[in-house]
């Protein structure tokens, strides 16, 4: 099989990653792949290393999806044998990974998320940016990722065309996901329904100390007698003693029962400090 290679500079002239022109006869078939090397030119990446390099992405991607509470992408049926598409997934996947590693647990609850507004209306590259930008941002918000940190417009074309392409593909991979909140990731605040009131009380009985016992028979950062604590949560009780061994969310939840029958009038002086009895 016969290769022609036409080279039109010096081969000192050619940059590093440039690409090699190669012509064959109409009737040859199309040729294997071919292995230059010229020094000063650095040899294309290896199809079997891309695919390793991809093939660990994606588990990384998916590992952190898991820890973020996210539904995994699905893994692809094959691998693109190109060359060239395999190192375009590794790119994506590189960024998609940054992303993803540099985000933290959920910490407010999706009903109550501040989202991002929309985007310029303008059809200038900038204001595309922004766009793309906004949009991986309210998905991020959406599924209870960290919000990205803020967009840095670049100062050439060719950089903001490449953040674009950068967030287009974020906001692509984070729009095919869906999330799995578990009751005990949503805050406290969110967990129980008189928490500002409960706080208001813990702060003046008890210095909001949860663990506190003072040895006067009363415990907890609510300061709860015994009798309040058999009749309203019995066997938190009888499994690790007296409230100052509970926590925030135990003695929390130990009060609701009370506020549901009494109101607030286990606490007469301390509620109506909160102003919540008159």
């Amino acid at each position: 099989m016969k290769v022609l290679i036409c080279l039109a500079v010096a081969v000192t002239a050619i940059p590093a990653g440039a690409q090699v022109a190669r012509s064959a006869g109409p009737a040859a078939p199309a040729p294997a792949t071919v292995s230059l090397s010229i020094p000063g030119i650095a040899p294309g990446p290896d199809a079997a290393e891309l695919r390793r390099r991809v093939a660990q992405l994606s588990a990384r991607a998916r590992s952190h999806a898991r820890r973020l509470g996210l539904a995994p992408a699905r893994r692809p049926a094959a691998l693109p044998a190109d060359p060239e598409l395999l190192a375009r997934r590794e790119m994506r996947l590189a960024r998609v990974v940054g992303f993803l590693s540099r985000s933290r647990e959920l910490r407010v609850p999706v009903d109550v998320r501040a989202v991002p507004g929309r985007g310029p209306r303008g059809g200038d590259l900038a204001s595309r940016l922004r766009r793309e930008y906004l949009r991986a941002s309210r998905l991020a918000v959406g599924l209870g990722v960290t919000r990205p940190a803020g967009l840095r417009i670049p100062a050439t074309r060719a950089e903001m065309v490449r953040e674009a392409a950068r967030w287009r593909g974020i906001a692509t991979w984070l729009g095919a996901r869906s999330e799995r909140i578990r009751p005990h990731e949503r805050p406290l605040r969110a967990r129980v329904p008189h928490y500002d009131a409960l706080m208001c009380i813990a702060g003046h009985e008890s210095g909001a100390t949860w663990d506190i016992a003072t040895g006067s028979g009363y415990y907890g950062g609510l300061q709860m007698d015994r009798l309040f604590q058999q009749t309203y949560a019995p066997r938190l009780y009888r499994a690790k003693g007296t409230a100052d061994r509970w926590t925030a969310e135990q003695q929390m939840l130990a009060a609701e029962r009370a506020i549901a029958v009494r109101g607030f009038t286990p606490w007469p002086h301390t509620a109506r400090m909160c102003g919540l009895l008159q």
